[in-house]
């Protein structure tokens, strides 16, 4: 009987660089991961970039790929980026993952060139229109995506695109270096832009699993969502959404009250069928207004008639219980072999009391040894089998991620993707 065919596990190597100038910052960190790619060639090469960078992103790509020879380089920009156990915010930094998958096949595209989902889909629009411009394979393992939250809505098109996918997930986040339009980075080789965005199909030998971590905690009773058009919520509970927000909110601790002059959160339950609700059953959505004259809540997401919500508010303690819970059932399946980690801006040390709090979770969780960062400082020889995982990411100004089979775009979370070939998964 012939042998079984040798697995093709992808390597992946990630690097961080804090240097402030760009191109020797880009130098430095792309240097650093291939040292680490034990001599192969990435096929793919993520470049996560801080607001000072930006005027010279084209450049960094460009000197990143050559001196790489990544077949495929994509930029985002971003106020906080994201590197093994480290999280850089508000100051320069870059941090780069390569990735060498000859059983990969990678299938960049626009996602402003997407076909256009109609507000009411019809008979003649069906998913498979999304999935051939997104060049979804019978063994598509996930999609990674980048866009600038200024000129690309994802409202209609990501719960599309989900579909598209068959329930194989999709990764990334917005860009965040800018608050203002045009100021953004974002961009597939040398063609770097300040609007649109990227997105990566994964094909092939290779495993994406996503882990979406909430950083939210639900106070006071659910609602039911009575009248509502598009993303105005005119009605809870058959009262106006204004006045039943008063009646729960004057029912409230005074902590919970406090809480909430930080800014209101409105939780919409995924799947209406479970008989509670707990963490993890809502999609956070911020409340962008409230109608003085009508009373009605203007939402940055739709509702509709029938939905049960529920008020948030931020909070760290449930952020860390939670992120802690999700590490802990992926320590029970074999190891990944790279993470990328999209955390909200609202997340990182102002939200936690101290820096690196997500970075440091997940590089722990998935760390052998002592931390990476303590060992070299040691002076110890690091096995190649033990070394820390490859970790790259950034503060996003909205996460992507899945919840069950269905991918949706998150706020106050950490979407976590991990890598891992498909014949070591289980």
């Amino acid at each position: 009987m012939p042998d079984a065919p040798e697995a093709i596990v992808p390597r992946f190597a990630a690097a961080l660089s804090v240097r402030t100038e760009s191109a020797s910052a880009a130098k430095e960190a792309v240097e650093r991961a291939l040292s680490r790619l034990g001599g192969q060639t990435p096929d793919l090469a993520l470049v996560f970039i801080t607001g000072p960078h930006v005027l010279h992103a084209s450049t960094m790509a460009s000197l990143i790929r050559h001196v790489s020879g990544a077949a495929h380089v994509v930029t985002c920009s971003a106020k906080g980026v994201i590197g093994g156990e480290i999280e850089v915010e508000d100051a320069p930094g870059v941090s780069l993952m390569l990735a060498a998958a000859p059983g990969v096949r990678i299938s960049p595209f626009l996602v402003g060139e997407l076909p256009k989902v109609p507000d009411k889909p019809g008979p003649d629009w069906h998913r498979d229109v999304l999935a051939e411009a997104m060049q979804i394979e019978p063994d598509h393992a996930g999609t990674l995506m980048f866009c600038d939250p200024y000129s690309v809505p994802l409202v209609r098109t990501l719960p599309a695109m989900s579909l598209a996918t068959r329930s194989m997930p999709i990764l990334g986040g917005f860009a965040s270096s800018a608050s203002t339009p045009g100021q953004n980075a974002v961009g597939l080789n040398d063609d770097i832009r300040n609007s649109g965005g990227i997105g990566i199909s994964l094909s092939g030998d290779l495993q994406l699993e996503g882990v979406v971590s909430q950083g939210c905690k639900a106070i006071g009773p659910t609602m039911v969502v009575t009248k509502a058009r598009d993303n105005i919520i005119q009605q809870l509970g058959g009262k106006r959404a204004v006045d039943m927000l008063r009646e729960v909110v004057s029912e409230l601790p005074v902590g919970q009250r406090v809480a909430l002059t930080k800014g209101m959160l409105l939780g919409k339950v995924i799947n209406e069928y479970r008989e509670r609700f707990g963490q993890g059953d809502f999609l956070i959505r911020g409340v962008h207004s409230i109608d003085a004259t009508t009373g009605a809540i203007i939402a940055n997401d739709f509702f509709r008639v029938g939905q049960t919500v529920q008020i948030h508010i931020r909070d760290a303690q449930t952020a860390h219980g939670d992120l802690s819970m999700l590490l802990d059932a992926q320590k029970l399946r074999p190891r990944p072999e790279a993470g990328l980690v999209f955390s909200c801006v609202s997340r990182g040390k102002r939200f936690f009391g101290e820096p690196h709090h997500d970075a440091s979770a997940i590089s722990q969780a998935f760390s052998p040894t002592q931390a990476g960062v303590q060992q070299a400082k040691s002076g110890k020889h690091i096995d190649v089998a033990n070394r820390p995982l490859p970790i790259a990411g950034f503060f996003a100004d909205g996460e992507y991620g899945p919840v069950g089979e269905q991918s949706y775009l998150h706020t106050m979370t950490t979407s976590l993707g991990l890598f891992r070939s498909p014949r070591l998964a289980d």
